[in-house]
């Protein structure tokens, strides 16, 4: 037995008065849940959860491609989609609950979609956006060309915050999340924007309210008057509204149909998906995992994709599907180091605490008995 053992099991008292209170604080912080304030993701088989529609007659809902649970909701924009204004337009519509979007207020949104094909270059498509009501003054996009996409708010000017060339990949799930602090003055608006789990755009200041109105937005295929030949479809799926980051998931699940690269979708890292101190790391997932970005700090589950992976108790253990930082959990002796997990498992938060919870305690009631 190693030095380091021996030592541990002479402070045995101390370390098993410690346990009760230890096995309390996990119970209490792994089983805490996020709470979205608001859910649009069609598993009612239908568009109830939405507000309203634009052209909803071309919205239909679907059971593949899927996201998460059975259903999503497809939109198909076509040259005749034209809204009184001359816009080509098929979207759905979530109007926050009263005072959500008022004059210094936050709000977390977040949505995935997918596109079968890449939208055309030209002319440009909006897929997501937010503006006033009463007003309609748009205060900030989403537009993308091609497989190219970007972000831009409007007031007091219109300023692009961010784009990517090629991100947007057919045939697989992506997802944006947004922050947005609520203000008619630009010092004091901003927005925090995440693609497929990686924050690329970092408080960034706008005027984010047009008005004293309430503020709503809008998800689908929005062109501007132009005519075209083609007839593109989105689906969404997952659009949730939120209190925190928590909330609303930024990364993408690690399963479902997609994530950049195939089945099993971008992975969410270590602990959870609001990362925390850990790095975001990105990279090419290995088989079943997608090229995404996993958000999170070392030391959580593995998962499939790209984030942190836990090794075995002995140190030699397998990094999982995916590419990311491994953190070795044991001290790599000839004996596999004291841990009470089996060489070779997985090093899960919470399982591997209460299971040395429970092997201290049998361990102490045996010497009991002696």
């Amino acid at each position: 037995m190693s030095s380091r053992c021996r030592a541990l099991l002479g402070r045995r008292p101390r370390l098993l008065s410690a346990l009760p209170a230890a096995a309390l604080a996990l119970t209490v912080t792994t089983g805490a849940a996020a709470a979205p304030v608001w859910t649009g993701d069609f598993e009612t088989g239908d568009l109830s959860q939405w507000n309203t529609t634009l052209n909803g007659e071309r919205i239909s809902v679907v059971t593949s491609p899927v996201l998460q649970g059975t259903r999503a909701g497809q939109v198909q924009l076509t040259n005749d989609a034209t809204w009184p204004n001359g816009i080509k337009r098929v979207e759905l519509n979530h109007k926050p609950a009263a005072g959500r979007t008022a004059e210094g207020k936050d709000t977390y949104f977040a949505w995935s979609f997918y596109l079968p094909e890449a939208l055309a270059a030209d002319p440009p498509t909006q897929i997501g956006y937010w503006e006033s009501d009463a007003t309609y003054n748009q205060v900030m996009s989403f537009e993308v060309t091609g497989q190219n996409i970007s972000f831009a708010t409007r007031k007091p000017a219109n300023k692009v915050h961010w784009q990517a060339s090629g991100a947007v990949t057919p045939g697989v799930w992506h997802r944006i999340a947004l922050h947005i602090r609520w203000s008619t003055n630009q010092a004091q608006g901003s927005v925090d924007v995440w693609f497929d789990g990686e924050q690329v755009v970092t408080g960034g200041q706008a005027q984010t309210l047009a008005d004293g109105n309430a503020h709503f937005t809008q998800i689908g295929l929005l062109r501007n008057p132009s005519e075209f030949t083609d007839s593109p479809i989105i689906v969404i799926d997952d659009a949730v509204e939120g209190d925190t980051l928590e909330d609303v998931r930024p990364a993408l699940p690690s399963t479902g149909e997609g994530g950049a690269g195939g089945a099993g979708g971008g992975g969410t890292g270590g602990g959870d998906n609001t990362g925390g101190a850990g790095a975001t790391t990105s990279g090419s997932g290995g088989a079943g995992g997608g090229t995404g970005a996993g958000t999170g700090g070392g030391g959580g589950d593995a998962a499939s994709g790209s984030g942190a992976t836990t090794s075995a108790a002995s140190g030699a253990g397998s990094t999982g599907s995916g590419t990311g930082e491994v953190v070795d959990e044991g001290d790599g002796g000839d004996e596999g180091g004291c841990s009470f997990r089996a060489a070779g498992s997985p090093a899960a938060p919470g399982s591997v605490a209460l299971a040395g919870l429970v092997a201290a305690l049998a361990f102490a009631r045996r010497r009991g008995r002696r």
